[in-house]
């Protein structure tokens, strides 16, 4: 693969783009030592998902709210196969993986809700 020419970012222009973030902690904790680097990825993705569901209104009667993202979506976006698609979604599932979503399904033809959980314990208040 031949490396193309691209120009350089001056100035101000370095902060013009929105970027996908992915929490640091993810990273940086023995907590996710051995969640691989696309599975982190494809959780920021779902993390950035959530402020169009909270546009849209997607908070459940439990007053969580939920996003939809499909396996057709991850493909698209980490251009990767349907199996690798359900393998990553599958290592941040709380039943086969390490806990950071919850996906539950609607029924037959209704997408599957998935409830992207915190990756951190809140601090309580004493």
């Amino acid at each position: 693969m031949n490396p193309m020419d691209f120009p350089y970012y001056y100035g101000q222009e370095a902060i013009q783009y929105t970027f996908y973030r992915i929490p640091k902690l993810l990273f940086s904790s023995s907590r996710f030592q051995d969640l691989d680097a696309e599975s982190k990825v494809l959780y920021g993705l779902l993390l950035d998902r959530m402020q169009l569901s909270l546009e849209n209104g997607w908070v459940d009667e439990e007053n969580r709210v939920y996003v939809y993202f499909t396996v057709e979506d991850a493909m698209k976006m980490l251009g990767c196969r349907k199996e690798k698609a359900l393998k990553l979604f599958a290592k941040l599932d709380e039943k086969t993986g390490v806990g950071l979503i919850e996906r539950k399904r609607q029924g037959q033809g209704k997408p599957i809700r998935i409830y992207v959980k915190r990756f951190y314990e809140k601090q309580s208040s004493s």
